[in-house]
């Protein structure tokens, strides 16, 4: 593609401004309900990490840090641009 085929592209006049947060948000707070579930109905001996259940505490974190990520995405993509002066 030559530089005179891209200076005669129109542009479309929308902006995509969803933020990577949101994507990223969504699959950790995925993986962590996965791992939250699988915690709670998950018939595992939990001896060898000294009774603690692993499955539930890490699904748990990473469930709200997804939650939280997926907020913060959901907002900065909202938000509306200041015009420059």
């Amino acid at each position: 593609m030559s530089q005179e085929d891209v200076h005669d592209m129109q542009r479309s006049g929308q902006t995509h401004r969803m933020s990577i947060a949101l994507t990223i948000g969504l699959t950790i707070g995925v993986i962590g309900l996965i791992l939250l579930v699988y915690g709670l109905f998950g018939g595992i001996n939990y001896s060898r990490s000294d009774g603690i259940n692993v499955n539930l505490w890490w699904g748990l974190v990473m469930f709200v840090f997804g939650i939280v990520m997926t907020v913060g995405g959901y907002l900065s993509s909202r938000r509306q641009r200041q015009p420059a002066h």
